[in-house]
Order: structure tokens, then C-alpha cells, then sequence
């Protein structure tokens, strides 16, 4: 490759590199310490910041641009490469606090050392009496950042994983030094050893990766684990213990095979008991199909459509033997349809009625989960009930997430005429919330004769003690969550954090 072409595919690939690191830490952030848009706000700005703050420097660094070039990609790839690797060993080891200036301080150089290379080449190349294609050649650093931004969700997350990307992009830009200075510099050795070395150890990171990422997990999850997968959507991890089944999604657990009964028994009988009739029955969530496993158990039921973004909660729900075992094979059942979709979105283009929905929805840990519990989603809901038909929605935690449990509560009350919370205590999870709603009150209670028989923990009496709810625990003043204003998040994180002190303290 001669110089005049080996430039501008110099300039491609820095671009690519440099935007799929900062994709990397984003998400890995996000994962470890929640709030997305929070995470990829506060680190898109130090990167822009760092990076106008290297363009700056790299004006001191005129004299052999091409040199420096060369060692700006040896370092670069070097810590863009190790910068997930480190992440998920400080997250094991530090403070949350800690881990967020960790990533703050990686992304900073990183975008330090990106602010520099486009100078710098351009520099090489007025040295080199190409100026005519200058604009041509830079172009291509923003085509490298386009593809980077298209084949990050489709490609690298769900199929190379986060470990695995930041090593290999890190190969590919020490790789590019080295082409680099092999092909355009005079003291070939001197300016590759460093390039060499970085090479092997990010290739030992890569062939010790198993090992690495099953230590790191074994110590996340502490269970041995049995499943651990990446998709694009989310990461999915089971342990087993003895006979206690567990379900975690990006690390937050949704169901304990040894008391996930308590749950579902909830969520789903107590709202099918309050219709006299329920035939068409819509479950939000719930990829899993344990809730779906409940609603069979009702004969009048004829048809029920489970919405799930993530394929693989399907696929693992149908195949996976552990998951086949929980479920009692309900994803199979020929009256479960199920429907790869959005909740939101299937709500707004739905146009058939149902009799009971059900939004088995992860807690509001990040904004998009925040939309699925805010006033449009549930007016949305709304219009896809019958008459009298019957919502229901799991509320999370009711005494250290109050807020959020008002919250929900309050939200759904400025959109149905009758709202009636109830509660259940769940060992793996504690006293958890659920809400029913109605166009109107009128029979809106439970008919103890439609319960299916053979539940193991739903009785008339543990029903009416649902209802009521202990003196310590009220409904809050809270403000409504709504799509331009998702309170509901700011209410998640300041309880989590909250309850995680005096969690911490208590065990100290």
C-alpha cells in the first residue's frame, strides 16, 4: 500500500477505533452503574472536551507529525484495548464512586489521544504535498465514526461482547501503527518495539478471556453460573444453586425459582379473578414466560400475546432446560403467541382490545424503562382494554422504593377512574407492590371462585391481607412520571443509592 492510500485508510480507521471505545465505556458504565442517558451524557462531554484539549497539543508536535502519530496509535490502542478489562476488575474491587472517575479518567485520554490524530495526519500530510485531497481524506474520519455508531448495536455488542471488542479494536489500532511505521519511517525498530509489546498483551488478554470473564462473573454473581449470554438488548446471566434458579438481567435479578410462585401468583390471578370473563390476555414483558405459565391455568383464557424486546428471552423460554422446567413448557403452549416487540410500541400500533393486560416490566433503572411507566404509556394501555377490562403492573419494592411505588400509583390514577394497590412479601426481593387499574370500580373485586385450584401460595385470606397495607407504608406525594419528565428515575436512583448505604451499613 503506497503512502498516498495508506493515509486515508489511517485516518478511517483512527475514526472507527476511536468512536467504538468510547461506545465501549458508555456502555459498560451503564451496565455497572445505571442511568444510560447519565452515563453516555457525562461521557460524551469529557470525551469532546479532551479531544479539543489534544488538537491543541498535537500543535507542539509539528515537527515528525507522522512519528508521533505512530506512538499516539501504540498508546491509544493500548488503552482503549485494556479499558473494558479494567472496568469489570474495578467493579468488582471499588466503590461505585471510584468506578465512575475510573471511567471518566479512561475516556479522558482516550479522547485526549483522538484529539490528536487528525492533526497530526494532517500535518504528515502537508508534509507530504497531498493538500488538494485534504478534505477527502478527513471525510473519511467521520464515515469510520458512522460505521463504528452502525455495526456497535448489530455486530459487536450481541455477537463479540464488550470484553472481546475493546481488545480487538485495540489490535487493530496498534496494528495500524505498526503498518504505519513500517511502511513510511526510516528507524523501523526503534518505533515498533512498544507497538510489539502492547500487541502481546492484548492478545493474552484475549486467549485468557474465558477464564477472566468467568472469575469476574463467578465473583458478580457469586452462584455458579449456568447460562451468559449477550444480546442486543441486554445481559443475560443464570446461576443454579442446588435447586434455586436464578434470572439476571444486566445484573439486576427477576425471578428465584425458589419463590418466584409468590410473584406471578400475584401479578396474574388476582386482576384475571377481578374480570368475569378474561379470554384475550396481554402480557408486557415476561420474555421468560412465567406469568404466561399462570395465565394458562385459567380455562376461560383463549389466547395469550406475550411482548418482549429481546428474541432470546423466547428462544431460552422454549429450549433453555431450566427455564423449560419453571415454565411448564408455556411458550410452547399453541394459545401463547409470542411477539418480538417494544411494549411501547406495540401498544401505540395495537388496534384489538383485550380483557386483562399485564406489564411484567423491569424496574424504571434507566430511561427507556422509565417511558414504560409514565402517563402516555398508560393511557396507551388504557386503549388497548375493553370496557372492562383490567391493567396491572408490577410496582417494585414498596418500603425502600416508595416513592417509586407512589409514583406509579399516582401516575396511573390521572389516567384510570379506579386504582387499587395491593402487596405481597417475596423473600428474594421483599414486600413488593402491584397496582390494578379500571375504567371504573363498579365489581372491581376479587372472585375467590375463579382462582385455579393447585396454587402454592395465593389463598382468600393471604388475598384480603394483599390489600391491606401496613401503617409505615402510604402513598406518596410524588409527581407524575411523564414522557418529557421521567420522575420516576430520579426516584429509582435516589432509593437504590439510599438503600444501598444502609444496606452496606448494616452489614459491616
Amino acid at each position: 500500500m503506497n503512502k498516498k492510500a495508506l493515509i486515508p485508510f489511517a485516518v478511517f480507521i483512527a475514526g472507527l477505533c476511536s468512536i467504538i471505545y468510547e461506545l465501549l465505556i458508555s456502555t459498560t458504565a451503564t451496565y455497572f452503574l445505571g442511568d444510560g442517558v447519565r452515563q453516555f451524557s457525562i461521557i460524551i462531554g469529557v470525551y469532546l472536551f479532551s479531544m479539543g484539549i489534544g488538537a491543541f497539543l498535537s500543535k507542539f508536535l509539528k515537527e515528525k507529525p507522522l512519528a508521533f502519530f505512530i506512538n499516539v496509535e501504540y498508546l491509544l490502542g493500548f488503552i482503549g484495548g485494556v479499558s473494558v478489562p479494567l472496568l469489570y476488575m474495578l467493579f468488582v474491587y471499588v466503590s461505585p464512586m471510584v468506578l465512575q472517575i475510573s471511567c471518566l479518567a479512561i475516556i479522558f485520554v482516550i479522547g485526549l489521544l483522538t484529539g490528536m490524530e487528525v492533526p497530526l495526519l494532517t500535518f504528515a500530510l502537508e508534509e507530504s504535498n497531498i493538500k488538494d485531497n485534504l478534505s477527502n481524506v478527513l471525510s473519511l474520519d467521520y464515515i469510520g465514526g458512522l460505521i463504528a455508531t452502525l455495526i456497535f448495536p448489530f455486530i459487536i455488542l450481541p455477537f463479540v461482547g464488550l470484553y472481546y471488542s475493546s481488545l480487538i479494536f485495540g489490535i487493530v489500532n496498534i496494528v495500524l501503527g505498526i503498518l504505519l511505521n513500517y511502511t513510511l519511517l526510516k528507524d523501523k525498530k526503534r518505533n515498533s518495539i512498544f507497538g510489539f509489546l502492547a500487541v502481546i498483551a492484548l492478545v493474552i488478554l484475549v486467549l485468557f478471556g474465558g477464564k477472566l470473564l468467568k472469575v469476574w462473573d463467578q465473583k458478580i454473581y457469586k452462584r455458579p453460573i449456568v447460562l451468559n449470554e449477550q444480546t442486543p438488548y441486554q445481559k443475560i446471566v443464570m446461576t443454579k444453586t442446588q435447586g434455586d434458579v436464578r434470572l439476571y438481567l444486566n445484573r439486576v435479578i427477576q425471578f428465584s425459582s425458589a419463590d418466584e410462585h409468590r410473584y406471578h401468583e400475584s401479578l396474574v390471578h388476582i386482576p384475571l379473578a377481578m374480570h368475569y370473563n378474561p379470554k384475550r390476555v396481554l402480557i408486557l414483558g415476561g420474555g421468560e414466560n412465567l406469568a404466561s405459565r399462570e395465565v394458562l391455568k385459567h380455562s376461560s383464557v383463549q389466547r395469550v400475546d406475550v411482548v418482549d424486546i429481546d428474541s432470546t428471552m423466547f428462544y431460552l423460554a422454549k429450549e433453555n432446560k431450566y427455564l423449560k422446567d419453571i415454565n411448564d413448557n408455556a411458550a410452547k403452549s399453541e394459545k401463547v403467541n409470542l411477539i418480538t416487540e417494544d411494549a411501547f410500541t406495540y401498544l401505540f400500533n395495537n388496534t384489538e382490545k383485550y380483557d386483562v393486560i399485564i406489564a411484567d416490566l423491569p424496574d424504571p433503572t434507566n430511561q427507556a424503562l422509565a417511558r414504560l411507566y409514565s402517563k402516555q404509556f398508560f393511557l396507551m394501555a388504557k386503549r388497548n382494554l375493553k370496557k372492562d377490562g383490567v391493567f396491572v403492573t408490577q410496582s417494585g419494592e414498596i418500603y425502600f422504593s416508595n416513592k417509586v411505588f407512589s409514583c406509579i400509583n399516582n401516575t396511573l390514577a390521572s389516567v384510570f377512574e379506579d386504582v387499587q394497590p395491593y402487596h405481597t412479601y417475596i423473600p428474594s426481593f421483599g414486600d413488593w407492590g402491584f397496582i390494578i387499574a379500571r375504567h371504573d370500580g363498579n365489581d372491581s373485586k376479587v372472585d375467590i371462585k375463579a382462582l385455579p385450584k393447585g396454587l402454592k401460595y395465593l389463598n382468600p385470606n393471604q388475598i384480603a391481607q394483599a390489600f391491606i397495607f401496613p401503617q409505615d407504608i402510604t402513598i406518596a406525594e410524588t409527581k407524575q412520571n411523564t414522557l418529557d419528565n421521567p420522575i420516576i428515575l430520579n426516584y429509582f436512583l435516589d432509593e437504590w443509592e439510599k438503600w444501598k448505604v444502609d444496606f452496606e451499613a448494616g452489614t459491616k
